[in-house]
């Protein structure tokens, strides 16, 4: 019967080569696209899940509250928190602290970037990085400040192989080059690894050399601090789980409170009621909890919400192509009602033609389940650099996966076989004999599906156009100063001196207009208005800076290096520094400011002048207040320089030149500030990309539920057709007769999309403080588009009907 079955299923798809092409088709690509996001999902959840121990780590993270109330949360820690933890709680069975820089290691005559990574000696206990060389105790090989342990690729890159314990790497690790003895070798850590490293050195060697005797500072510092929790134990030994995180957090609270009650007195002295709490955030949820930063050597976290994202539109896509699917399915199937028949009155029996029509779906599944695997072949890398991610072709073979597609393939063969299964089984076979069988009434079924689906398009297609709207918004907005034919330069740490020296040698250069220094990023630091604590953003600038990137004085003067005051006391502040703290920008002027400098002495810093307002971060950010002071020549590592416009080739090639003269060793790299502002808004361009993929697969398999639907009237309404022409209908009035309903569908799903994606664009855009409005015209282009496609997809098939001959038609009757 099986073999009949699969006879029968391979003749139909045979003698209905261009509904099966569409059906398989449309389902290969639905499928293809549900594969690439699982693929995404799927290496998103396993990032760090390779550990031996990884239900037992947890990283120590803060929560914290401001003067002003801000609640500030950080994985940022100080350097006692392990140790101290370790000493006096019993639930902690070890604890690693580690932190991160890009250092420079010399190879031959050229100085690369590298990830050093400094971390206690107790790293190979609790993570299961594997060690490719270096003895029998991985303990004691970070044991001296000399030494370092490199990865397997970073043996081979620098030495042509992975024997080379004993040998010397030569790093730049404070201002010189040094040599450190190579003690051990590790293999490189997988893509899906929180923590990334070329070189692992002694924590010890990043402490400065008094930390014996210096006062330990809690909840302040630049370091991550892991910590191991015993294991659970039952009968049958440990489980492999952690003791109770919430009960550790509790005693961690109290061990806090004894040791640093000292410092935490000293700051409600000085900042006001402030609070710090210390918790445990699980080692395997770190790359999908964005809480908490992942900064001092951790790769960037995640956002769980892609994911759901993702899954979300992963789920919308099945939909789509399930009911492509149903639809086309039953469009066919009438032209089998009297092979139903014959086969009910020959005594099969209801279950039996479900299994041959669930079998049929199995068969159309897995033939579009070939095509979608070797779409996701052909084009994963363009995905990965889509998704910037590191996606392997290897992985679509792993059992895990195979697993994966294994359970879609049922999941989606029984979600699109078991409606037409039940429906065509349940035909009454008298009806079919006598050709009264009309397939669900109106049909209301499907027609509520092609709704559904224009629905899911329509939505989509308004985040395409808004998000396309805002980004071309973000790039040419006014943010306040000048980004044109200028460039920044990178100035290395410990070069700073150098820096300078390269600014005066670039000024009279030709193709060169103008050059500036300025320190890298905002600092936040706490200052004191009228004896009240204030967090705001402090920049270090020279006295050229503001008039390079046109940002004018719009109240006092500006900062001048002949000025010896302006050097030492004498600040500008922005315009909504000026409003927040002093009302107005010329009530500002004279008004002075504390700050704390490193004697814990107050340093008396005087508005001599306020600038106007420019948008340093992200559009989604409202200005907030900034201090602006003259920089020593060691707070400012970056060099801006204005370009002439057509000699630009030339003059970064002077650029270059000079840099190597007076920086040797170090790699000259340059950014234009423009591109600079477009790396803010990365992710919203990848999310733009893949919601206008999403978007145009989504119309595409909308329209084949449609060309489904139509084609299902015309099947059941072919006779009427006939009829009609033969009573003098012409091709237009068959036509919208054909049409008109199913455009009313579409019209219809889109008045009921409409507020939905207005709702989402909304809420999307409420995260940019400055932003495009929602206008009529925008939702007036996306209901065009998806009016024309239907328009398109239905006139092809109602023109097709209304041009067949009438004799064809009724020549049974």
């Amino acid at each position: 019967m099986i073999r009949n079955y699969l006879k029968i299923a391979l003749r139909n798809l045979v003698r209905s080569k261009t509904y099966s092409a569409i059906n398989i088709g449309g389902l290969s690509l639905g499928l293809a696209a549900v594969m690439f996001i699982l693929l995404f999902v799927e290496d998103e959840v396993s990032y760090d899940r390779f550990h031996k121990h990884g239900n037992q780590l947890y990283r120590v993270v803060l929560n914290s509250t401001t003067p002003e109330g801000r609640e500030v949360r950080t994985g940022s820690t100080g350097t006692p928190e392990g140790p101290t933890f370790d000493q006096e709680l019993p639930e902690v069975a070890g604890f690693c602290r580690m932190v991160g820089y890009e250092m420079l290691v010399r190879k031959q005559n050229e100085g690369i970037y590298e990830q050093v990574m400094y971390v206690d000696t107790s790293f190979f206990r609790l993570f299961s990085f594997e060690l490719l060389a270096g003895g029998t105790t991985p303990q004691t090989l970070l044991n001296d400040p000399g030494s370092v342990v490199i990865t397997d690729d970073m043996a081979r890159k620098y030495f042509g192989t992975t024997q080379v314990i004993g040998r010397l790497l030569t790093i730049d690790a404070g201002g010189s080059f040094d040599n450190y003895r190579i003690t051990g070798v590790v293999k490189s850590p997988p893509k899906n690894s929180s923590i990334q490293f070329d070189v692992l050195r002694p924590f010890v060697a990043s402490l400065p050399p008094d930390y014996k005797t210096r006062r330990a500072q809690w909840a302040e510092g630049s370091l991550n601090t892991f910590v191991l929790l015993q294991a659970q134990t039952d009968e049958d030994g440990a489980t492999g789980q952690a003791t109770d995180p919430a009960l550790t957090e509790r005693k961690m609270a109290s061990v806090f409170e004894t040791h640093a009650r000292a410092q935490l007195d000293q700051l409600s002295r000085e900042y006001g009621n402030a609070s710090v709490t210390y918790h445990l955030q699980p080692f395997t949820d770190m790359h999908l909890d964005d809480r908490y930063d992942m900064s001092n050597g951790l790769v960037q976290a995640s956002s769980s919400i892609y994911s759901y994202i993702l899954s979300g539109i992963a789920g919308l896509i099945l939909l789509l192509a399930g009911i492509n699917f149903v639809n086309l399915t039953l469009a066919r199937s009438l032209r089998r009602t009297k092979e139903i028949g014959i086969r009910k009155v020959t005594g099969s029996t209801r279950q039996q033609l479900i299994g041959q029509f669930i079998g049929e779906a199995f068969l159309l599944t897995f033939l579009a389940f070939v095509p979608a695997v070797l779409v996701v072949y052909m084009l994963l890398p363009q995905f990965s650099t889509l998704a910037n991610k590191a996606l392997q072709l290897g992985f679509l073979a792993s059992p895990k996966t195979l697993l994966l597609f294994g359970s879609l393939l049922l999941v989606v063969t029984l979600l699109a076989g078991f409606y037409p299964a039940f429906a065509l089984s349940g035909f009454n076979p008298t009806q079919i004999l006598y050709s009264r069988l009309r397939l669900g009434g109106r049909n209301g079924l499907g027609k509520s599906l092609v709704i559904l689906q224009f629905m899911i398009a329509t939505v989509l297609l308004i985040g395409t156009v808004v998000l396309h709207s805002q980004f071309e918004y973000i790039q040419t907005a006014n943010v306040g100063y000048e980004r044109a034919n200028r460039v920044r330069i990178y100035v290395p740490w410990g070069r700073e001196r150098q820096g300078e020296l390269l600014k005066q040698v670039l000024r009279p250069e030709p193709g060169i207009e103008a050059v500036a220094r300025k320190s890298g990023g905002h600092q936040k630091r706490t200052i004191y208005i009228r004896n009240k604590p204030v967090t705001t953003a402090t920049e270090w600038i020279d006295d050229q800076y503001l008039r390079f990137v046109n940002v004018p004085v719009v109240a006092g003067r500006a900062l001048n290096l002949a000025n010896p005051a302006d050097s030492l006391s004498n600040i500008l502040v922005n315009e909504t520094f000026a409003r927040q703290f002093f009302t107005a920008n010329q009530s500002a002027i004279g008004q002075v400011v504390q700050r704390k400098g490193d004697d814990n002495s107050n340093h008396d810093l005087t508005v001599v002048g306020v600038v106007r307002d420019y948008q340093y971060r992200s559009l989604r950010d409202k200005p907030e207040p900034v201090l602006l002071q003259l920089g020593k020549p060691e707070q400012m590592n970056q060099l801006y320089v204005k370009l002439t416009p057509h000699q630009t080739k030339a003059a970064l090639a002077t650029i270059e030149s000079q840099f190597n003269k007076l920086i040797p060793y170090q790699p000259f790299s340059f950014h234009f500030m423009e591109d600079d502002r477009l790396a803010d808004y990365a992710d919203d361009a990848r999310w733009k990309q893949l919601i206008t993929y999403a978007a145009m697969l989504a119309i595409f398999i909308a329209g084949l539920g449609l060309f489904g639907l139509v084609s299902l009237a015309i099947e059941q309404r072919i006779k009427e057709i006939g009829i009609r022409k033969v009573l003098g209908a012409d091709l237009i009035t068959i036509a919208r007769m054909l049409s008109m309903s199913y455009l009313k569908l579409v019209a219809l799903a889109f008045v009921i999309a409409a507020p939905v994606g207005w709702y989402a664009a909304r809420y999307w855009l409420d995260t940019f403080a400055y932003r495009i409005d929602l206008s009529g015209w925008l939702f007036g282009l996306v209901g065009l588009s998806v009016l024309g496609v239907a328009l398109l997809t239905v006139s092809f098939q109602s023109v097709k009907a209304g041009l067949m001959n009438p004799v064809k038609s009724l020549r049974s009757e």
